[in-house]
């Protein structure tokens, strides 16, 4: 909004001079050739003018797109550096999950086992007492 108020001012600004300036040279008690020279000298003026804001403003316009490349370009790495974080967190979790279930796995083969085993005990003193 306030880069559109600052280009509705410049062309306000260029216009308003233009217009004034006519008037200012058409209204001054000089002979028609040093009016002619006085318009085409401030014409001139005024073109340098014009030409002096275009360029600040292409400046202005090429160091915004620079300084987007740039926070574009951070915003890059830190989302990479995020990502690969996270991606870390994820496979120790994961790894860690899977250490769990194996250590959970071996205590529960070694309870069915020992459950078995005392099945096949029990039942060997059963038939020895028969």
């Amino acid at each position: 909004m306030s880069n559109s108020n600052d280009n509705d001012f410049f062309k306000g600004f260029f216009f308003g001079g233009i217009i004034g300036a006519v008037i200012a040279l058409l209204y001054a008690p000089k002979s028609g050739k040093e009016v002619r020279e006085d318009i085409r000298s401030r014409g001139l003026e005024l073109r340098d003018d014009a030409e002096a804001k275009l360029e600040l403003a292409q400046k202005r316009a090429e160091d915004l797109l620079e300084e987007t490349r740039k926070k574009i370009e951070q915003f890059r790495q830190e989302t990479e550096t995020a990502l690969g974080n996270l991606r870390s967190r994820a496979t120790e979790a994961v790894e860690e999950g899977k250490q769990t279930v194996d250590k959970k796995k071996s205590k529960l083969k070694d309870a069915v086992d020992a459950g078995v085993n005392a099945y096949k005990e029990e039942k060997e003193a059963k038939s020895k007492k028969s």
